[in-house]
């Protein structure tokens, strides 16, 4: 089997949801380097986050609002997965994990991630993420897949 590096599964979720990030996170990546506080301020003001829950919380809770964050772990990680939630504008989730590996293991996690998430959209692709616009141009795109 062919080692590819920069394999990313994507897997669509209806809707936000700060425990399910941070589940999921913490079970990809239990050793994971939290965000720099400065990675992205509030839409309404320069104000800062205190916390990483209180940064996630705040696009989580904020309606019609899109913010896409990315953890990675350095130790005891394998497949180098990175873990990324997309926050879209429409109020709905893209969870990924990229990955180096095969591709029978991406498909592993692709089915991991979407019975987590109880889905069944989600898409594999290379280097670079899947086009979408949205949550519903994601759900409208690769349901098939």
């Amino acid at each position: 089997m062919e080692f590819i590096p920069d394999i990313v599964c994507q897997i669509y979720f209806d809707g936000k949801s700060s425990e399910k990030i941070f589940s999921l996170l913490n079970l990809y990546l239990p050793k994971y380097e939290p965000l720099n506080l400065d990675y992205t301020y509030r839409q309404d003001s320069e104000k800062g986050f205190e916390s990483n829950e209180e940064m996630i919380e705040y696009f989580v809770d904020t309606d019609h609002i899109s913010q896409t964050f990315y953890w990675s772990q350095y130790v005891d990680n394998p497949d180098k997965i990175s873990f990324g939630v997309n926050l879209t504008d429409d109020n709905k989730t893209i969870f990924s994990l990229t990955i180096d590996g095969t591709i029978a293991l991406a498909e592993i996690y692709l089915h991991d991630l979407k019975q987590k998430l109880s889905s069944n959209i989600g898409v594999i692709t290379f280097v670079n993420p899947a086009e979408y616009e949205n949550g519903a141009d994601f759900k409208e795109r690769y349901q098939n897949f």
